[in-house]
């Protein structure tokens, strides 16, 4: 069965040899401090790294075999307006709520609102895996990471509610 994330080692690469990636993870990490709040929580560098390659394998897992398949009905049947509303190609919401039923929206929100806590590195992965099945779907998808604005510069009851 394909996998975009481990057919493409060019990626595990760089994340595996990025002189950066353990501080980067420690940062994003907060120095671990959710370890004892979230069972998902990495305990190290290496747990956190563990986390994000199977990240990643889900991502590959889902490209390789619904979005990269979906991509060229997605073409052909392409965004249209409905009742005085734009749609998205059928295969397009197939898409989006294969990523959502994997858990792989809200990828940079820290876990207290139900997102991955990943790094942006790690999340820009993923981007690129999901640009090799469909880079018109992987624009769609990567639009969760708006959410940072929200959680930069909103308050506490608007990052609750959305």
């Amino acid at each position: 069965m394909a996998n975009y994330y481990s057919d493409r080692k060019e990626i595990r690469f760089e994340l595996e040899n990025s002189p950066l990636m353990q501080r980067i993870v420690e940062l994003k990490e907060r120095a671990y401090e959710d370890k004892d709040q979230y069972d998902e929580a990495p305990q190290d560098f290496a747990d956190a790294m563990d986390n994000y390659e199977r990240v990643l394998d889900v991502v590959g897992d889902i490209t390789a075999n619904v979005i990269a398949p979906n991509a060229e009905d997605v073409d052909a049947e392409g965004p249209h307006c409905e009742n005085g509303r734009v749609r998205y190609a059928s295969k397009t919401y197939e898409n989006l709520n294969t990523m959502v039923q994997a858990g792989m929206n809200g990828m940079t929100m820290p876990r207290r609102y139900g997102g991955l806590n990943l790094p942006v590195t790690v999340y820009t992965a993923a981007n690129e895996i999901v640009s090799t099945g469909d880079a018109g779907f992987e624009n769609i998808w990567s639009l969760q990471d708006c959410i940072e604005t929200l959680f930069c510069f909103g308050n506490e009851e608007q990052r609750q509610k959305y």
